[in-house]
Order: C-alpha cells, then sequence, then structure tokens
C-alpha cells in the first residue's frame, strides 16, 4: 500500500474513533443528568407534583433571551462592515438566530456555514461572514467564561464557605472585588486577546470555507472588541434575567433580585461551558448539569426548582430560535439540505 492511500485510511480511522468519543462522552452527560432527575423524582416526587408553570413568565423570559442575543447581532454585524461587507442588521438578525437552531447538528461548524450561507443572498461574501461568525462566537463565550468566574463568590452559600480557609472567605466577604479584578483583566488583556481570536476564528473557518487566494482575510478592530466586550458584558446580564424569569414561572411569581448574580454565574457557566463540549449538540445536557448543579445550592431556590429551570430555559430557548424561524422554516430546511448533503 502506497504512503498516500495510507494517510487517508489513517485519517478516516482517527475521524471514527473520534466520532465514537464523541457520542459516548454525550451518552455519558445525558445518562448522568438523566439519573439525576430520576433520583430527583423518587426523592421529591411530591414537590414536583406541586409544581405550576405560570405561562406569562415563561413568554416573559423568551423575548428577554431574544433581546439578550441583539448585542451579538450588532457586533458581528459591525464586524461585517468594518471588513468592507454591506451587511444590514435585520438580514443580519435573521441569520443569526436562524444559525441558533444549527447549534443541534453535530459540529460547531454548522452555525457558521448557515449564518454564512443564510447571508450569501444578500451579497455578503461567504468567507467574511463565516469568519466574523466564528469570532463573534468565540469572543461572546470568551466573555461568557470571564462573567461566571467573576460570579463565582455568589454561587455558594455561607454554609459552604465557612469550611474554606480564612484567606478565601475575607475574599468572599468582599463580593465585588472578584468581579471587578476579572473585568479589570479582561479589558487590560484584550490586545492579546483580539490576536488569539483572530488566530483562532481563522483556523476554525479555514477548511470550512472556501476563499480565493488573492481574496484577504479581515482582521478585526481592537477598538471595536473593547466595545464588544462591553456590550457582551451587558447581553450576559439579560440571560440571567431570562433564567430568572424562568425560576419566578416556578415560584410565587416574585422575582427574588438578590439572585440575579446567581442567575447569571449559571447561565454563563452553562453556555460558555457548554459551547466548549464539543461532543454535545448545543451543549446538550451539559448546559442543564451546569444549570442545575449551580441553582440547586440557593436555599432560596433548591434542586427541584433547580433542575426544572434548567430544562425550562432550553425548551424556551428552543422555541424562541423556531418561532423566529417560523416563516423560513422550509427555506432553512433546504439550506440544511445543501450544507450537509
Amino acid at each position: 500500500m502506497s504512503d498516500t492511500q495510507a494517510i487517508p485510511a489513517s485519517k478516516s480511522a482517527s475521524a471514527r474513533v473520534w466520532k465514537l468519543i464523541k457520542w459516548g462522552l454525550l451518552a455519558l452527560v445525558l445518562y448522568f443528568v438523566g439519573r439525576q432527575g430520576y433520583q430527583l423524582y423518587q426523592e421529591q416526587s411530591d414537590s414536583l407534583a406541586e409544581i405550576q408553570i405560570k405561562p406569562v413568565w415563561l413568554v416573559l423570559a423568551g423575548g428577554c433571551n431574544f433581546i439578550a442575543w441583539m448585542p451579538s447581532v450588532w457586533f458581528w454585524q459591525r464586524l461585517m462592515i468594518t471588513s468592507g461587507e454591506q451587511a444590514g442588521f435585520w438580514p443580519t438578525a435573521r441569520a443569526y438566530y436562524g444559525g441558533h437552531l444549527g447549534k443541534y447538528i453535530p459540529g460547531k461548524v454548522s452555525v457558521l456555514l448557515i449564518r454564512a450561507t443564510l447571508l450569501k443572498e444578500f451579497g455578503v461574501r461567504v468567507s467574511v461572514s463565516a469568519l466574523t461568525a466564528a469570532y463573534e462566537t468565540l469572543a461572546v463565550m470568551g466573555v461568557g467564561l470571564v462573567v461566571f468566574l467573576a460570579l463565582v463568590p455568589y454561587v455558594f452559600n455561607a454554609e459552604q464557605i465557612a469550611e474554606w480557609p480564612a484567606w478565601i472567605q475575607s475574599i468572599q466577604a468582599r463580593p465585588l472585588l472578584v468581579p471587578i479584578l476579572f473585568v479589570f483583566a479582561l479589558f487590560v488583556s484584550l490586545p492579546l486577546v483580539s490576536r488569539l481570536l483572530n488566530l483562532v476564528s481563522n483556523k476554525i473557518t479555514k477548511s470550512e470555507v472556501e476563499a480565493s487566494a488573492a481574496e484577504p482575510r479581515p482582521a478585526i478592530s481592537i477598538r471595536l472588541l473593547y466595545v464588544g466586550v462591553f456590550v457582551f458584558l451587558i447581553s450576559w446580564i439579560l440571560h440571567g434575567l431570562s433564567l430568572g424569569l424562568v425560576l419566578a414561572s416556578l415560584g410565587d411569581s416574585r422575582l427574588n433580585w438578590q439572585e440575579w448574580p446567581l442567575w447569571t454565574a449559571a447561565i454563563s457557566a452553562a453556555f460558555s461551558l457548554g459551547f466548549a463540549a464539543l461532543f454535545a449538540p448545543a451543549g446538550l445536557g451539559v448546559r442543564e448539569g451546569l444549570i442545575a448543579a449551580i441553582l440547586a445550592g440557593s436555599p432560596a431556590i433548591g434542586p427541584v426548582n433547580a433542575f426544572v429551570a434548567a430544562l425550562l430555559i432550553r425548551i424556551v430557548s428552543f422555541a424562541r430560535g423556531c418561532l423566529i424561524t417560523s416563516k423560513k422554516v422550509n427555506g432553512l430546511a433546504r439550506l440544511l439540505h445543501e450544507v450537509f448533503s
């Protein structure tokens, strides 16, 4: 067998192994999340039966979720404009929200291909829209991870903190100190982050999007990234509020505003770490597990409401995506067939 025949065979074998690993990890995560839900049902079936979901709060949560992604739409549009493309805001929004449904297709690049293809009919180069979409995704998820780390002090309750070393308790006694330090470090490091994002986003789209050799790949402005980080911080705060509205649908129809940092920590951890879990389409299982685990530590929420809220926020997010793209369902189906056939 020649070397040229051995190399494709080796790549094919490694691809099959990686596919088995991904599906195995996904099955493992879903098993543990499912087992958690089953145990919760066995132990607290009475509490689960008493839950009365109030749809109005879920509608508000869906609206808040929609608004929370608007900064990402704006940022992506600005990236394309600075790269020389004439991308309108509403076509960009349509492509952005339509791409959300692509998260449920295995492979993170599906979202980029769908968004780029939807904008192609408006004259936007596929290479530019895909690259800038990758950049936006990495940026918003990176900020989400920083937001979660900054809000870690709000995740733990007093009983848990009492068992920690004294120096950590002293930091915990100043809950604003950690968020300020993390946000400051983020803004200071943005020049380096900008270079890394350019490298990674180029690598993500290099093998998936064809571009002519003479076609320059856009570099992202550091100034725009600074503005983007600021609007992404607002975006994650709104995502936290969306989760709070879901929790309000399970309780006495009141928002416990003191829990807002906890809501934001849970949702930012779920999305950013769920994105990093390459084996899970749309972070399936990973998001639910993280949200349930983080919220369950609050005495005001408890494990039952935490688990149900984790499931409901997924349903709200998916329903919002379907409603926004409902008029384009047939077109989106044809698009998916073109992209993946």
